[in-house]
């Protein structure tokens, strides 16, 4: 099944719902930030930056882009590992299978990420909410045993709060 092109408001569409979904989160502490470039890319792509609180992880930035057809999310959960590569890409694959809707992805400079492709019409405030949600739980489930396993002699756990 292929995505419909955007119509020519979906960047104030999909601001709209961000700003909504903004609005319901900010008080819960949980939310750090809402940055929205207002202008396209040379690609004519159009960039939201959503911060987030973690447990494990501080801060959780997770990038929204509005393609022809789809919104891209990614979220880095580790930079690219020095130590231990096949065992932390092994557990990552295991780790792929269980995840719904988000998946794992090497990305720029061999960093870890969570990624997710959705159509445009079904970024709805639900649908954004979801996926932010499953965003923070898995960066906060598999940050700690990827760093511990992938950049070993730097990472160390933070005792629990």
């Amino acid at each position: 099944m292929s995505a419909p092109i955007g119509e020519g408001d979906a960047a104030l569409r999909l601001d709209e719902t961000v700003r909504a979904w903004e609005s319901q989160w900010h008080a819960s502490g949980f939310l750090g930030e809402v940055e929205h470039a207002p202008h396209s890319d040379d690609r004519g792509h159009y960039h939201w930056m959503i911060r987030l609180r973690g447990e494990e992880k501080d801060v959780i930035a997770l990038w929204l882009t509005l393609r022809q057809r789809t919104v891209h999310f990614e979220s880095q959960v580790m930079p690219a590992p020095e130590e231990n590569r096949e065992v932390l890409y092994r557990y990552l694959l295991v780790k792929n299978a269980e995840l719904r809707d988000l998946h794992l992805a090497i990305g720029p400079e061999d960093g870890i990420y969570l990624v997710a492709q959705v159509p445009i019409g079904e970024v709805t405030f639900e649908r954004l909410d979801e996926l932010v949600g499953a965003t923070v739980h898995y960066v906060d489930e598999i940050f700690p045993t990827a760093m511990s396993m992938g950049l070993a002699s730097l990472y160390r756990r933070r005792p629990q709060r």
